[in-house]
């Protein structure tokens, strides 16, 4: 027994006429009447009554035609799912986010277009450090983060792809109230002397670093009085007057309702926003969602 023969059987059931079938399917009467016999013998049962005009489906034809109107149902379902996953319209994507999403409204703006033009994928929101979301990648645990560049080592890049879609300029974070807010930039010799509160080398050694170097190459290095492991710590530090903050985000948009953020003329720190996948994920719902992002960001992928 193979499926046409039930697709078959369903339509001489519906119709109740092997003509009008025979038209719907496309098939040759002949060919059909034949293969509808051939069911009938496999069987050992009658799943017709013959009339002059027509047939009707014999009482155990009626319970059958219920049945394999269940079974094509399946069928089509599961047929539909395999085109939906092997085009990229259905699945799940774990993505990891840090607190970077919070600094570049573009991360968000294209998470929540990608959710709603594909509503059938889900996206597996996994917060995370940078430096674990890249162990993650290469785990298999996770399909794609959200990073600095200053965290990928050249030895990521043999494992990872990746590409570009902003850029976060390192800035001032200072409470409403004090003496540099509202300044248009500030240079680092002007912030020598404040209690200065940075990132922990612990937890983000790379983009640590990088801000330590530059720091030094403008000339003044900053008084760190409190390395912190996230920048809701920072802020929330900054907020209650313990300092000064260092922090990185694609805009002066204020973090915080009591927070500004000012540019430091003298630093010149920029990070990339990096998109990162291992090489050898080949999931069409991934390629849908690294271009949904590279879209939204306004980004060419690199040639």
């Amino acid at each position: 027994m193979e499926l046409r023969h039930l697709r078959y059987f369903r339509a001489i059931g519906r119709e109740q006429h092997f003509g009008r079938a025979a038209i719907a399917l496309r098939v040759a009467q002949p060919a059909l009447t034949r293969q509808i016999r051939d069911l009938e013998a496999e069987l050992g049962i009658e799943l017709f009554e013959r009339l002059p005009r027509g047939v009707r489906l014999s009482s155990a034809g009626r319970v059958f035609l219920s049945d394999v109107e269940e079974i094509l149902s399946q069928v089509d379902r599961a047929v539909d799912r395999a085109q939906r996953l092997g085009s990229g319209h259905l699945g799940t994507i774990r993505v990891g986010l840090s607190e970077i999403i919070a600094a570049h409204d573009f991360i968000s703006h294209g998470l929540r277009n990608f959710r709603e033009s594909e509503p059938s994928v889900a996206l597996d929101l996994k917060s995370m450090g940078s430096v674990n979301q890249i162990a993650a990648l290469k785990e298999g645990t996770l399909d794609v983060g959200l990073i600095y560049d200053a965290h990928l080592e050249e030895r990521d890049y043999d494992v990872l792809d990746r590409i570009c879609l902003g850029h976060g300029e390192t800035m001032l974070a200072v409470h409403e109230s004090h003496r540099l807010a509202g300044c248009a930039s500030v240079t680092m010799a002007e912030i020598a002397e404040e209690p200065a509160l940075g990132p922990a080398r612990l937890t983000a050694p790379g983009y640590y670093d990088r801000l330590m170097t530059a720091c030094v190459e403008s000339g003044s290095t900053p008084r760190i009085v409190q390395e912190c492991t996230t920048n809701s710590i920072l802020l929330s530090l900054v907020a209650v007057g313990m300092g000064v903050g260092f922090v990185t985000a694609s805009s002066q948009s204020s973090p915080a309702h009591n927070i500004q953020l000012v540019p430091i003329s003298d630093l010149g720190l920029q990070f990339e926003v990096l998109l990162v996948w291992r090489k050898s994920d080949r999931s069409p719902a991934l390629e849908r969602f690294i271009d949904m992002m590279i879209h939204h960001a306004g980004v060419l992928p690199a040639g």
